[in-house]
């Protein structure tokens, strides 16, 4: 009795399963992709120190501000003095905006987003059939140029791209969206609809090989 007490006490000791982690929203996989482009576009890029860089938000094309706001970060993170400039349209989460006069010792950085976005690019089968989630893909892709505005110089300009894939799992669709605002990727056409009726004409013409191979 004391033995069967023992494994008992041993197998209950065991730790549960782990759960499969969420995956992560449409705009965190946004999020990541413009932290990518970010540091890819300061990547190796001088700043003259000592020089304050003006940043106008919101970029044009930037989706929900992502790429400003990362970009802004990195700037900072270099100790870089960065003067968020008033934009049409208004409105900036990342410092109150202000209007500058004309101030020959700044630097001003243009970024322009050319497309960003997340979508669904195709079901993903699960055996024997049936869609047990979907591939997405986040993408996003900017250019940046550094004026001198002492001179009207261009520093330095630059182009960047990234993309990010993972799976979605069917369940998981809904909190995906979760707090993403208005990314909501349509999802792709396919599922079942083609296979099954395969498999049904796969069993019907079983069973019509097999009646007439019985009468024989």
């Amino acid at each position: 009795m004391a033995a069967l007490v023992s494994i008992g006490v041993a197998v209950g000791a065991l730790p549960a399963e782990a759960k499969t982690p969420l995956p992560p929203t449409h705009g965190a996989m946004l999020d990541s992709v413009a932290a990518l482009v970010a540091t890819d576009i300061l990547r190796d890029r001088a700043l003259p120190p000592g020089r304050a860089v003006r940043f106008a938000t919101p970029l044009p094309g930037d989706t929900m501000g992502f790429l400003a706001q990362r970009m802004v970060e990195a700037l900072r993170a270099r100790g870089t003095e960065v003067r968020i400039l008033a934009a049409e349209p208004a409105g900036t989460s990342l410092d109150p905006p202000v209007r500058l006069r004309g101030d020959s010792t700044d630097l001003e950085l243009q970024v322009q987003v050319g497309s960003a976005g997340v979508s669904f690019v195709r079901p993903v089968r699960r055996f024997p059939f049936g869609v047990g989630g979907y591939e997405r893909l986040a993408s996003m892709r900017a250019a940046a140029t550094l004026l001198d505005l002492s001179t009207r110089d261009v520093l330095w300009a630059k182009t960047s791209s990234a993309q990010l894939r993972d799976e979605v799992p069917k369940g998981d669709l809904n909190y995906a969206m979760s707090g993403s605002g208005g990314l909501n990727p349509v999802l792709p056409r396919g599922g079942t609809r083609v296979l099954e009726p395969l498999i049904v004409i796969g069993v019907v013409t079983g069973l019509v090989v097999l009646f007439y191979s019985n009468r024989n």
